[in-house]
């Protein structure tokens, strides 16, 4: 999501975020698990509304376990 919406690197997202890079990368590979505070920091930065942020996250979830279900499908 931080890619497609013209964040192509973790570290200058991070900084405009007010967060650590290495947090960052932990919360896209599934690692930590970020609080609403930090959620709303990063809608912010993406210049989203945090409802906006919950419904993006949701169809990329839905659309991921979709893929895995084909793919195991064969």
């Amino acid at each position: 999501m931080r890619v497609a919406r013209g964040w192509s690197s973790q570290e200058a997202f991070a900084l405009h975020a007010g967060l650590d890079r290495t947090y960052v990368s932990g919360i896209e590979s599934g690692r930590r698990n970020p609080t609403l505070d930090v959620l709303a920091r990063i809608a912010g930065a993406l210049n989203l509304p945090l409802s906006e942020l919950f419904s993006l996250v949701t169809l990329e979830m839905g659309a991921a376990a979709l893929s895995s279900s084909d793919s195991r499908r064969g």
